[in-house]
């Protein structure tokens, strides 16, 4: 299997670094050496740099904007159930809140569905998730400072991604045949 897979990677691109590769830990250590300025911590803004930096631009946009859409939603989402559950006196019963909290993810999928917006689904709900399972004492507070640590590295992958510039992976076609017969002898002098 492995054999085949290294015959579909043509030899110059085996050990290459490509320039989303690049990109991403551009993006990446960028975010970081904001949170340093900012003193706050880069986690957030890293994962959304990190998932965020695609193929090409168009994707990379693509991405981030469902990546905010599906933060927003879920922060939305999270902290009105955090609020409903304490409101109800059942935020510290664990078990009770983590089955809440399971159910809670059937309507925010349906609702990004509703929206046609499924590609933002997951993220809705791993917000939602991080809300209700550890929902410290300002969930509002955490939820917002989630969005804008996202949106930092949206804006960072999105900047990065159209600064730097793509290099396409050349197709196999376009590239001398290495299986040809070997040359006949003294053929190899004449060039």
């Amino acid at each position: 299997m492995e054999q085949q897979n290294n015959q579909l990677i043509t030899p110059e691109h085996r050990h290459r670094i490509g320039m989303r590769i690049i990109k991403t830990v551009v993006a990446v250590f960028l975010c970081g050496l904001l949170a340093f300025l900012r003193d706050k911590s880069a986690l957030y803004s890293m994962f959304a740099a990190l998932f965020c930096v695609q193929k090409s631009t168009g994707m990379t946009i693509e991405s981030s904007i469902n990546r905010v859409l599906g933060t927003l939603v879920g922060g939305v989402l999270g902290v009105l159930t955090v609020y409903a559950m304490d409101t109800l006196n059942i935020l510290h019963i664990d078990l009770l809140r983590y089955l809440l909290m399971s159910l809670l993810l059937i309507p925010v999928i349906e609702f990004c569905l509703l929206i046609k917006k499924p590609d933002i689904a997951g993220m809705a709900c791993m917000v939602v998730m991080c809300l209700v399972v550890d929902p410290g004492d300002k969930p509002a507070i955490y939820s917002i400072e989630r969005l804008f640590e996202t949106a930092v590295g949206v804006v960072l992958a999105c900047g990065i991604d159209i600064l730097l510039p793509h290099q396409p992976v050349p197709s196999p076609a376009a590239e001398p045949d290495t299986e040809a017969d070997p040359p006949e002898d003294g053929e190899e002098e004449r060039k």
